[in-house]
């Protein structure tokens, strides 16, 4: 979510600033597109999960793929309606995607399962060992 928002409001701070006007002529708020941003930035945090589930290879592949196909989807249906060019919708999913890669990576990004780690902590008069393992 804090992803999303973030992404949003660049894509927000950079439609005002550019000024472009869309193919349309119908507003002057062409690039970057939010639509192609939004889709990206979903795409990307759902294949960031899906990295994370434990399932087959076989049926991760398939759904990531199958994400960024429907982000390329609506990012083109963006183009195709005369709503923005083919480099607002390239700007967007670009934002989108780095924005929430970001994110995601360096801040909610999930930790690795560890088989076993290695904890001291101070005790009176010494210290304490913990070895936890998963299995």
């Amino acid at each position: 979510m804090g992803a999303e928002l973030a992404t949003a409001g660049v894509i927000g701070l950079l439609k005002v600033t550019t000024n472009r006007t869309r193919p349309s002529g119908t507003s002057n708020n062409s690039f970057p597109s939010d639509h192609s941003s939004q889709a990206f930035s979903s795409a990307t945090l759902s294949n960031r999960n899906l990295n994370v589930i434990q399932m087959p290879v076989g049926v991760r592949l398939p759904l990531q793929v199958g994400n960024i196909v429907i982000a390329t989807g609506v990012a083109w249906a963006r183009v195709e309606a005369g709503a923005h060019y083919p480099s607002d919708v390239l700007a967007g999913a670009a934002i989108g995607h780095f924005i929430s890669a970001f994110i995601y990576d360096d801040f909610v990004g999930l930790p690795e399962q560890k088989r076993w780690d290695l904890y001291a902590s101070p005790t009176k008069g010494g210290a304490m060992f913990e070895v936890p393992f998963g299995f």
